[in-house]
Formats: C-alpha cells, structure tokens, sequence
C-alpha cells in the first residue's frame, strides 16, 4: 500500500480488543483509543493520556471485539496547536473522546510524520 506524499510500503499490526464491559460507548474508526483494562480500550481518556492505537472499526456496545491498529501509520484528529515533526515527538490523548494533542512535555506515542493543519490531522508512526 502506497501512503503519504513519497509513498511506500506500510505494514500494520492490528489486535482484537475489546470495548469496556460498563459505561457509555461510543467510539468511531479512526478514534485514538486508551488501554482501559486487559486488551479493553476506550475513546474516552483524560488530558495526556497515553495513546495505545487506533479503531478500525466503530462499536456502540459493551463488551464487544474491535478491531485495533497499534503498529503502523494513524491517521488522528488533533486538537489545539499542530503537533511537531521534528521525528521525535509523538502525540499524547485530548479530553476530546478520540482525539489527540501535542504533547505538553515529553514525547508521547509515536512518531509524527505529516500534519494536515487545514484538516487538524496528523499522520503518527506507531
């Protein structure tokens, strides 16, 4: 699979998960998701939060398998100012379910590899 401006290949790994067994459930593909319990991942995180992959599928219910990407290319929303590509810095979770932010310190997850200001994406290596 060609990706992103130069193009290349891109493999992914993705792992079956599972949505929390209680609680509101609402996560979208392409969420960023947290690591809430054993293999259990949710869209819903506090203000830097680690981010553990992304969704590749939505899911509404509790306790149901989902797909997760926790290798490869994520394609994120980010909130406030654009995260860094300097092939260090990664992103970190927002309070926004799903979304992400730069990191106020350190280096987050991943590696962010393009921003998209006018579309508030950011393509990060995980």
């Amino acid at each position: 699979m060609a990706f992103g401006d130069v193009g290349g290949a891109v493999t992914e790994l993705v792992i079956t998960c599972r949505t929390p067994d209680e609680g509101e459930v609402a996560i979208r593909k392409g969420d960023a998701l947290k690591l809430v319990g054993p293999y259990t991942v949710s869209n819903i995180a506090d203000d830097e939060d680690p981010v553990f992959g992304q969704a590749m599928a939505d899911a509404a219910l509790n306790d149901i398998a989902l797909p997760v990407m926790v290798r490869g290319i994520a394609l994120f929303a980010y909130e406030g100012p654009a995260p860094a590509v300097d092939g260090v810095t990664g992103v970190t979770a927002s309070e926004e379910p799903g979304r992400v932010k730069a990191p106020a310190a350190g280096n987050g997850a991943g590696r962010n590899l393009k921003v998209d200001a006018a579309a508030s994406v950011v393509h990060v290596l995980l």
